[in-house]
């Protein structure tokens, strides 16, 4: 134990690449200023001060900082109290200054400090090894209104396994929390590599508050790069605006980044034929015969079901896969792992696929980012077959269907690996059939409804749906399929609508048929609904049937100004059918609306048939997916949408008001 806590932790003095701060100087710039002041009567703490200093050579990378900040907030009171260091494996913190300012006394709180090792590791059953440790730091007595001073140091010591971090820096600088005011602020990025990097500055404002053009330059080995700010408040609209934020990387391009990390993989996929070492699932690919998309099929769900994924975060960034032997024999490995042995296995079928990096969480930046492999967090595989890109996530699980039928991947930038590789841009997806086709039909006979929902499911709604259907409880389902109908009818809250199961009686939803080969998954819903109406306060009686799911309401709430939408929607199919023993009001305006967009974004009709006991709705949304609406365009997309959400999303027929001889029928009937 002694031993682990001097490697992760240590108290000692700042390296000599910084410039000594002594208490004088502490204390003289700990002073109370009209700023400060603001900052207090607006509610919030006040950084007297943050030092930050980014250092890299050719055997480290490290992070000094020094702050001094107020405490005047219960909540600023716990987070500095205690707080936590998560540290990779070949990391460790060198704690050099931890002091309060308490009544005009700087007060040294390092022998107060309590400081604890702990494994940061609790993931390891689901397949995520993690080999971090996290120092927990706690000092005794820290009060409301003391000034808080922290002065530590993280250094990353380059091992064996960092051949990437070695040859490639990366870091990231982000503009300053907003909850913060701040006296002064520095940030330094010391480059004391052999090589040169270059940095890009991004999203950072004018004093209107517009964009600034993006700012590109180089700092050589030796140079440093600097930021200073005085009575500093950071302006960035966190909800509509994205940080600032500075890109430092090695000055490489993609293709000589390339040279690094491509033969690792090329040695991985020659190191052994598959019919070597996977004897079983070669006799399970022949037996196919000339089932070419059967046989892909079978390649990708043994290596997605029967190979367990397993994230090794120390190792992520290594880009040195584990050869393919290896994972099948011990059926598991990473993303790289996995990707490899798929690809063995494509090969082996002679299907051309290629492996490419991506990072579903950071698409939009890609092509911001400097050109950088630690850009990329994830490894999945491209393959080409019939004339068609297909991109295939080998850690994905319990997915089915023929190659064209499998859920589809959404993004859209990638790097394939190989030697000429740079930034690439997929185009924009039409659905080859309805990702879901619901055929819904609501019959009124003497004031009972009986409705069924018959709804057809492909592609990743498809897997979704078994997965929902094997994970949860059939009354949970059922529950919860009342709910959504109980919104589509748009049935009047009473004091039954808190519990649907009285409303919707002997309600059932089965599974009619699952084609795992075609990726088709069936399932029907029905109930029966007593008093079905919608009444008006004027006593006017409606059917309706409206799935507000047909509305994109993601777009209506879009604010973002600076990333564009990122439009991946399914199409879509519904046919709904209302019959009623009473007749319909054929001409009333709701009843009739129908609608035709044909937006470059996507195709949406709504085409109705309506006679005196029956009206038909048939819905169809096509959209083009997986592309990005630039901000300015967002507009013109929202109101085709808005329009969309104006009652033609659905069916609603008027009952037609009974005439005064149908009147007296019913009063004789009576």
């Amino acid at each position: 134990m002694e031993h682990e806590i001097e490697e992760k932790y240590q108290i000692g003095q700042p390296a000599s690449w910084i410039d000594l701060t002594s208490d004088e100087e502490l204390l003289s710039r700990i002073v109370e200023t009209d700023f400060s002041q603001q900052q207090y009567d607006d509610g919030r703490d006040f950084c007297y001060f943050l030092k930050k200093v980014q250092y890299t050579d050719d055997t480290q990378n490290a992070e000094y900082n020094l702050m001094a900040y107020s405490i005047q907030q219960p909540g600023t009171l716990d987070f500095a109290s205690v707080n936590e260091y998560v540290l990779y494996p070949a990391e460790h913190i060198v704690f050099h200054r931890i002091s309060v300012l308490r009544d005009g006394q700087l007060i040294d709180k390092l022998p107060d400090t309590r400081f604890k090792v702990l494994d940061h590791e609790n993931q390891s059953v689901d397949g995520v090894i993690n080999s971090s440790k996290k120092v927990n730091v706690s000092i005794k007595d820290v009060r409301l209104y003391d000034i808080i001073i922290v002065e530590d140091t993280r250094v990353l010591t380059f091992t064996d396994k960092d051949f990437l971090r070695k040859a490639c820096f990366k870091y990231i600088w982000f503009s300053p929390d907003v909850y913060w005011g701040y006296g002064s602020y520095s940030f330094d990025l010391i480059n004391k590599r052999s090589q040169p990097m270059v940095y890009k500055k991004l999203y950072f404002r004018d004093t209107m508050g517009e964009l600034m053009p993006v700012e590109q330059g180089q700092i050589a080995a030796g140079e440093t790069f600097s930021l200073r700010f005085e009575n500093y408040l950071n302006a960035v609209d966190v909800n509509r605006e994205v940080f600032p934020f500075i890109d430092f990387a090695t000055d490489q391009s993609y293709e000589q980044l390339m040279e690094l990390v491509y033969p690792h993989y090329e040695a991985a996929l020659k190191t052994k034929s598959l019919q070597d070492y996977a004897t079983d699932l070669v006799a399970k690919l022949d037996a196919l015969g000339d089932d070419i998309e059967g046989k892909i099929q079978l390649a990708i769900e043994y290596v997605q079901n029967n190979v367990r994924y397993i994230y090794n975060e120390e190792e992520m960034h290594g880009h040195k896969p584990q050869d393919p032997w290896v994972t099948y024999e011990f059926k598991q490995g990473d993303c790289k792992a996995k990707t490899v042995l798929l690809k063995t296995a494509l090969a082996y079928l002679g299907v051309e696929s290629e492996i490419v990096l991506v990072n579903y969480n950071a698409d939009f930046y890609l092509r911001q980012y400097l050109p950088s492999l630690f850009n990329f967090n994830h490894v999945i595989l491209k393959v080409l077959n019939n004339g068609e890109e297909h991109f295939v996530d080998a850690t994905y699980r319990d997915e089915y269907g023929t190659l064209e039928n499998r859920s589809f991947i959404s993004f859209l930038n990638y790097l394939s690996l190989n030697p000429t590789s740079t930034i690439q841009q997929r185009e924009g997806y039409k659905y080859p059939n309805f990702a879901i086709f619901d055929d819904v039909l609501f019959d009124v006979t003497n004031d009972v409804g009986k409705l069924s929902i018959k709804t057809t499911y492909r592609y990743s709604r498809a897997n979704a749906m078994r997965r929902y259907f094997k994970n949860t409880n059939k009354k949970a389902v059922v529950d919860n399929t009342n709910n959504f109908v109980f919104g589509c009818l748009d049935l009047v809250d009473n004091e039954l609508s808190n519990d649907k199961r009285e409303i919707f009686k002997d309600a059932n939803v089965q599974i009619v048929s699952d084609d795992k080969i075609n990726n088709v998954f069936v399932t029907e819903y029905t109930t029966i609904i007593n008093n079905p109406y919608y009444i008006t306060g004027n006593g006017r009686k409606y059917l309706k049937y409206y799935d507000s799911a047909v509305v994109k309401q993601q777009l209506r709430d879009y604010v973002q100004k600076d990333v564009s939408f990122w439009q991946s929607f399914d199409s879509e199919k519904y046919r709904v059918t209302i019959r009623c023993d009473k007749p319909i009001e054929q001409h009333d305006e709701t009843t009739n609306k129908q609608m035709n967009v044909d937006y470059e974004l996507f195709k949406y009709s709504l085409k109705k048939k309506v006679n005196k006991f029956e009206a038909v709705a048939d819905i169809e949304f096509i959209p083009l997916s997986n592309v990005e609406v630039a901000v300015a365009d967002i507009p013109s997309l929202r109101e085709k949408y808005s329009g969309v959400g104006k009652s033609a999303y659905g069916l609603g027929v008027a009952i037609a008001k009974p005439s005064f001889l149908d009147s007296l029928k019913s009063w004789f009937n009576k």
